[in-house]
Formats: structure tokens, sequence, C-alpha cells
């Protein structure tokens, strides 16, 4: 890559990264909002104020802006700058080349947060039982996504 195109790329990258900052920032004010409630049942999410409501709204925003803006972009950016071949991959070979080079652990997972993300995105209010354990499960994930986060950052900054 000549040096304008990885100073270009690197500056998307910078700019993907900030904005995967600001989400993450969002995602643990409304986290931390909820913590005490985690796990969530049937009963205690009926039994939420309109505030809490705005709290688990904030939450599963966030989360979906971050996985997106990761998976849409910083992963792509990311493997731009490390010279890695992906032209007119799959994104499940994409995700391949990020498992082998320990961005993720395991690209499984990161589909799992994506199937997340997409459940969540549709609200049901008759699927209660399923919205609530989609919940409990995208709680479980806050730290990878952020680990993954912070993974990337390391390694654009090698």
């Amino acid at each position: 890559m000549n040096m304008n195109k990885v100073q270009l790329v690197r500056l998307r990258l910078d700019t993907s990264i900030q904005k995967c900052r600001l989400h993450l920032q969002r995602l643990h004010y409304a986290s931390n909002q909820l913590a005490d409630l985690f796990p969530l049942t049937v009963d205690k999410y009926n039994s939420f104020s309109e505030a809490t409501i705005g709290h688990v709204d904030q939450l599963v925003f966030r989360f979906t802006k971050l996985q997106d803006e990761i998976g849409n972009t910083t992963f792509r950016l990311l493997l731009e700058f490390l010279e890695e071949d992906i032209d007119n991959k799959p994104f499940r070979d994409i995700l391949n080349i990020l498992e082998r080079l320990q961005i993720i652990d395991l690209s499984d997972d990161w589909l799992i947060m994506r199937e997340i993300r997409n459940d969540l995105a549709h609200e049901y209010p008759m699927m209660l039982d399923e919205t609530i354990e989609k919940l409990n499960l995208l709680y479980t994930k806050l730290l990878p996504l952020e680990q993954i986060l912070a993974t990337i950052e390391q390694k654009a900054n090698q």
C-alpha cells in the first residue's frame, strides 16, 4: 500500500474506533443502570418503570450500534490496515481471518452476537420470554464485545 492509502485507511480506522468508543461509553452507562436487575425474568421486566425500559432500550440500541460498526466497518478497515487480503471475501472468511489473527476468539461467537442483535432489533410483545432470554444473553456478551474492541485498538497501534 502506498503511503497516502495507508494514511487514509488509518484515518478511517481511527474514526471507526472513535465511534465504537462512544457506543461503548453509552453502553456502559446503560448496563451500569441495569446491573442489579440481571439476570432478567419476565416478572422483573413487567415491573420496570418507563425510565428502566429506557435504559434497556439504550442497552439494546448501543449494543446494536457497536456490533454493527465493528462488524460492518472496523473489522475490514483493520484487516486492510494490516494488509490482509480481504477483497471479494465473504464475511465468514473475514471472521476466519480475524480468528487466525486472534482478534476474535471464535467466529461463531461473533455470529451469536449478530443473531442477538438481529433478534432484539424487532420487538414482539407476545414473545416476551424470548426477548428476556436474548437480553440476558446480550448482557453476557458485553465484556467479550469490549475485549474485541480493545484487541482491535491494540492491533492498530502495533
